[in-house]
């Protein structure tokens, strides 16, 4: 499997080969749009590496029908660091069911955290009409056990 960009959009190229003039082959290219998560998993993946651990929780309902309010510079901040919506979805998800939340009072602001596997997701967000304004959100990856 190749990966390219093209018009500032990576994809990943799917070749297919053709018969042409009985003994000449001609490869066809079929493009498909990925984000930068799928590309670095797939790289991962293509280099033999693994993500250890459980397999990523579902969603609960109330988070699938979560209203979140990105602005387009942040969603490619998000982009850029790998994290997706349902990522956010699952830390605001946790943060109002438990309360594990910090408050800003002066603004209103809230700063929640949730483990999935081995990455620490950050999340600042305001409630709005009808959900939640994303301010910002970034990750820390970690690895348990014994270092080589």
């Amino acid at each position: 499997m190749k990966f390219r960009i093209q018009s500032g959009t990576m994809v990943r190229v799917e070749e297919k080969t053709m018969a042409e003039d009985d003994s000449k082959n001609r490869k066809e290219e079929k493009l498909h749009p990925i984000s930068r998560r799928d590309f670095a998993l797939g790289s991962m993946a293509a280099l033999g590496a693994s993500i250890v651990g459980a397999a990523t929780p579902p969603l609960s309902p109330e988070a699938k029908a979560m209203k979140l309010e990105i602005a387009d510079d942040l969603r490619d901040l998000l982009d850029i660091r790998h994290i997706g919506e349902d990522d956010i979805r699952r830390v605001i998800d946790h943060a109002e069911k438990t309360g594990e939340k910090l408050y800003e009072p002066e603004t209103g602001i809230l700063l929640s955290k949730l483990r999935v596997n081995e990455v620490y997701f950050y999340v600042e967000y305001a409630p709005a009409k009808e959900g939640y304004r994303i301010l910002t959100a970034y990750s820390h990856r970690f690895k348990l056990g014994e270092s080589d």
